[in-house]
């Protein structure tokens, strides 16, 4: 057994928003030199939606690491995650020894803080059909406010808390769910409404 270099992250079959979710968290992981301890032997980790019925399993097979929405192979290990943010928020301590505590980590996203997520989250959806002009966001936490690209020409409004801010710039959470919260509030045309809902999920599934 060895510790794994940076490994490509395959998507098989149906590339349902979960799986994309899921290989997009892995590749993010793997990016930034998280490893794991490859083996011969297949290993499946079995993911399920807390909120919807899709699932997906992740297969480590020596170095290589794919995504699926359906395995032959029974999971070795089973979660239950929301799925635009696949960390499993509770799991058995001794359960996590181990190789499936090297998943975990895997899974685990980095904090990033609201104004840096929006910045990045503008940077790349910006040019989508749809886009707001703008986006003016404010932080109640902070009392701060940013703006980016221009507000004054069809602008949109978003006002939250610095996690909500943070995780749905970031694609740790949908729009919808944050909205369903109660921590965000949009203020703007419908029309700019759609597009925003769109790209955030394209950055939740790491098309963008």
């Amino acid at each position: 057994m060895s510790e794994s270099p940076t490994p490509a992250v395959g998507v098989l079959d149906r590339p349902t928003p979960m799986v994309l979710s899921v290989a997009r968290r892995l590749r993010e992981a793997f990016s930034r030199g998280e490893v794991f301890t490859a083996a011969d032997e297949p290993r499946v980790i079995g993911l399920s939606s807390a909120t919807d019925a899709q699932k997906a399993f992740v297969t480590f097979t020596g170095t290589e690491v794919t995504v699926s929405a359906d395995s032959l192979a029974p999971a070795q290990v089973a979660w239950d995650v929301r799925w635009p943010d696949p960390v499993p928020a509770e799991a058995d301590p001794e359960a996590l020894n181990g190789f499936a505590g090297e998943v975990r980590t895997l899974l685990t996203g980095l904090d990033v803080d609201w104004r840096s997520a929006a910045e990045t989250f503008w940077e790349r959806a910006k040019t989508l059909p749809g886009m707001p002009g703008g986006l003016s966001v404010y932080c109640f936490d902070e009392d701060a406010a940013a703006e980016f690209g221009d507000v004054a020409n069809e602008g949109y409004g978003l006002l939250g808390t610095a996690a909500a801010l943070a995780r749905m710039f970031g694609g740790s959470s949908l729009l919808s769910e944050e909205l369903g919260g109660g921590e965000l509030a949009l203020n703007g045309p419908l029309s700019g409404f759609s597009a925003l809902v769109g790209a955030n999920l394209k950055v939740v599934c790491g098309e963008l």
